[in-house]
């Protein structure tokens, strides 16, 4: 059974080639890259942001590779995520999966029960009223939440923490507590695990895991359901600047412009097999 443990940190470009090396044979394999947006592609902010350059560059050229399978996943609707990106031949998951639209314009989504829906609008409400001031803010993922609040002094901090997490509670909400957050997630049979398997296995049939490599990277407590599910399947990778983190990732990576080596490594796997 896989647990969360302390992982490698990769860093630099060498990093990624030394423990990277020899996972995909670009002449052969297919890969699945699985990608969440937010604080993994594009720095997260209250409003979605672009990517760092070289991220965006590399994005553009795996999405047009036929032996990469590319998805992106966000907390947030799939329209906002669709439209912000607009790349073709990239399979988008919004909501942490629960509405997906692949490139063919197939559609799918996942209804949630009314009530859940009711409560998760009630827990986002009362967390803005409450508790969203001096740089604190909440992130609204549909099914789950986050109140994000790094950039509040001391002083402050501990108070709107502890009124937050009165909140999530007396809603009903999984508390998950992070060094910059608090997470509110539902009592329900969902995660990014699930829905990452549920893609895979519209996409490529039930024997899913055989026929692919898969990379997954994310920065929120919500990847681990996909890291784990993952585990001993496909490479991993945790984007944080914890220095403590545990993860059920096979690597952590601490900055979405790092991400940018994790890319570069597959483009100029598959860049070199073109050009043989």
């Amino acid at each position: 059974m896989a647990e969360q443990k302390k992982a490698p940190i990769l860093k630099k470009e060498e990093d990624f080639i030394k423990n990277l090396e020899g996972f995909i044979n670009p002449a052969e394999d297919q890969v699945a890259l699985l990608l969440d947006y937010d604080g993994t592609l594009a720095p997260l902010t209250e409003e979605l942001s672009a990517m760092p350059k070289d991220n965006e560059i590399n994005i553009k050229k795996l999405a047009t590779n036929e032996k990469i399978f590319l998805c992106i996943f966000s907390g947030r609707e799939l329209a906002d995520i669709k439209n912000h990106l607009k790349l073709p031949n990239v399979t988008y998951a919004g909501n942490h999966g629960l509405e997906v639209e692949y490139p063919s314009g197939k559609k799918f989504k996942i209804e949630m029960p009314e009530e859940l829906l009711e409560k998760h609008k009630k827990l986002v409400e009362e967390l803005r009223e409450k508790v969203v001031c001096s740089g604190a803010w909440v992130e609204d993922k549909k099914i789950s939440v986050s109140y994000r609040y790094k950039g509040v002094n001391d002083k402050l901090k501990s108070k709107l923490v502890e009124t937050a997490k009165g909140i999530i509670q007396s809603h009903g909400f999984q508390l998950i507590e992070t060094p910059y957050a608090l997470e509110g997630k539902p009592r329900v049979n969902w995660d990014k695990g699930e829905g990452a398997k549920m893609i895979l296995e519209k996409q490529f049939d039930a024997d899913w895991a055989k026929k692919l490599k898969i990379i997954y990277a994310g920065d929120d407590t919500t990847d681990e359901d996909a890291m784990k599910m993952l585990s001993g399947i496909g490479k991993t990778f945790r984007v944080s600047e914890l220095p403590t983190l545990k993860t059920y990732a096979n690597f952590q990576i601490k900055t979405p412009e790092e991400v940018g080596y994790l890319l570069q490594w597959l483009q100029s796997n598959y860049e070199k097999k073109k050009k043989l």
